[in-house]
């Protein structure tokens, strides 16, 4: 027996899936929801700006004002032509002294702080028996030579080292010592003590 099938019959025929209407409206809930949220957004980040702006703004007329006045205080103080002489004598005074110092400090012509310290050092490093007859200072102090007689010549090296403990800056100094007897007769013994640069 044969059956025959007429698939043109609506029941026969393959559905296609429409957009049903609760799942448009849930589509067009979201895109709105979405555009509600970015525009929120927007609506605070341009309330926060306004505000930043208005905040600067006041800042702005604030310094601008203090800049008026700053600016009225120089012109009058511009108009005082004495002040503006003195002040252009004391900058000239100042250089002068800069350079003054510059080149002193550049060259050996001097100690500022004198010998008085180097002085004091010589005297306190003495020993009985041993004494100093001579002494020159060169370069600012740079260059020192003593001379003098001693009893025995084991004390030179002893004042050399009590040379080397003092305060001043003749501690900072390396001494070349030469001894000799003073002649043949006498007992003394003839010392000189030298610093060199080089």
């Amino acid at each position: 027996m044969n059956q025959q099938i007429n698939l043109y019959l609506t029941e026969f025929r393959v559905k296609k899936d429409s957009l049903t209407a609760l799942l448009l409206g849930q589509i067009l809930a979201a895109v709105l929801g979405l555009m509600l949220i970015v525009s929120a957004y927007d609506l605070v980040t341009r309330w926060s700006l306004n505000n930043e702006l208005s905040n600067l703004q006041g800042v702005l007329q604030e310094e601008t004002q203090k800049t008026g006045e700053l600016g009225d205080v120089l012109a009058r103080r511009s108009q005082n032509n004495s002040l503006t002489e003195r002040l252009d004598q004391a900058e000239a005074r100042l250089e002068s002294s800069r350079q003054i110092r510059e080149f002193l400090g550049q060259t050996k012509l001097g100690n500022v702080d004198g010998f008085s310290e180097y002085f004091k050092d010589i005297s306190r490093a003495s020993i009985d028996g041993l004494s100093v007859t001579e002494f020159e200072f060169s370069e600012g102090g740079e260059k020192i030579s003593l001379a003098g007689q001693v009893l025995d010549s084991a004390m030179v090296p002893r004042y050399v080292s009590k040379l080397e403990a003092s305060n001043s800056t003749i501690r900072d100094q390396l001494f070349s010592p030469r001894i000799s007897r003073s002649d043949a007769t006498s007992q003394l013994f003839s010392f000189e003590l030298s610093t060199s640069n080089e």
